[in-house]
């Protein structure tokens, strides 16, 4: 569940920034901070799931996930679960729909003109 909450709040972070119309300072830290945290959660979700079902993969290879995510996640978690690997990659994208979708209604609010000419 932690891992769900970190991607929606990185999501959100880059999504907002973009919102702000790149700031910089801390803020623009901040998407740097959230691009390297986003991976790193995932590649830490991937290693406990391995030692959890005790799984033989080769060494390194959660700094394979960091790397790779969009790829070696899902090919890890279909190569494990079969079919049920839809339910945590659903999961992920809803995540991820919902942060984009609050942005687009950020935007939808900041763009409405409320003074009458």
């Amino acid at each position: 569940m932690s891992v769900l909450v970190c991607v929606f709040c990185c999501m959100a972070a880059g999504a907002l920034n973009g919102f702000a119309d790149d700031p910089g300072g801390l803020a623009q830290f901040t998407v740097l901070v959230a691009g390297y945290l986003m991976p790193a959660s995932i590649a830490l979700w991937v290693q406990a799931d391995v030692q959890r079902r005790g799984q033989k993969v080769p060494y390194d290879f959660d700094s394979l996930v960091f790397a790779l995510w969009p790829f070696i996640a899902p090919i890890y978690l279909f190569r494990t679960r079969g079919w049920r690997a839809f339910g945590p990659i659903g999961c992920f994208l809803s995540v991820v729909i919902a942060a984009l979708l609050s942005e687009a209604i950020l935007v939808s609010i900041r763009s409405m003109d409320t003074t009458v000419p």
